[in-house]
């Protein structure tokens, strides 16, 4: 099986928060005993055909936040995992890439219909703030893999998560 692969963004701001998304599960689940209603995660998507993942991340995050990016950052973490879609295993590949950015008042500017209707919120995370909390992040320990790329310790190779 194919993985579907997807380009995902570490967007922060000066003040070192992260912008995450929350969607609602919707098709997904992300494991097989997955009971998450919701989730946040970082902005981006899943690859059209033929596109590229550095096309694919500039493009989600204009759809997703409004931002125009003019280069997608630097790619920090490659995110294999298998989901569940519509009841099914997938594999999924993604390639998470990290820049800051000037702080911004994210606003969805073209969601599709399926977007739409799982997407709940964006909001700028602080690292304290995501450690303290009881939500659902994705990647799972996604605050003890922001502690070191906000103290500036981007490995100059991507290194592999675990989701």
């Amino acid at each position: 099986m194919t993985p579907i692969e997807s380009a995902r963004a570490l967007l922060i701001d000066p003040h070192d928060r992260v912008l995450l998304l929350k969607l609602a599960s919707g098709r997904i689940a992300l494991g097989p005993n997955a009971s998450e209603r919701t989730f946040w995660l970082t902005p981006g998507g899943t690859l059209h055909p033929g596109e590229s993942f550095d096309a694919a991340l500039l493009r989600e995050i204009f759809e997703e936040t409004g931002l125009r990016l003019q280069h997608p950052g630097h790619w920090i973490w490659t995110s294999p995992k298998r989901i569940e879609r519509d009841g099914e295993p997938v594999d999924t590949l993604a390639r998470v890439y990290i820049q800051r950015v000037a702080a911004f008042a994210p606003v969805p500017a073209a969601l599709t219909p399926e977007e739409r209707s799982v997407f709940r919120e964006l909001r700028w995370w602080s690292l304290d703030e995501i450690a303290a909390s009881g939500e659902t992040f994705v990647p799972r320990h996604l605050a003890a893999l922001l502690q070191p790329l906000l103290a500036g310790a981007w490995s100059p190779e991507p290194i592999t998560i675990n989701p």
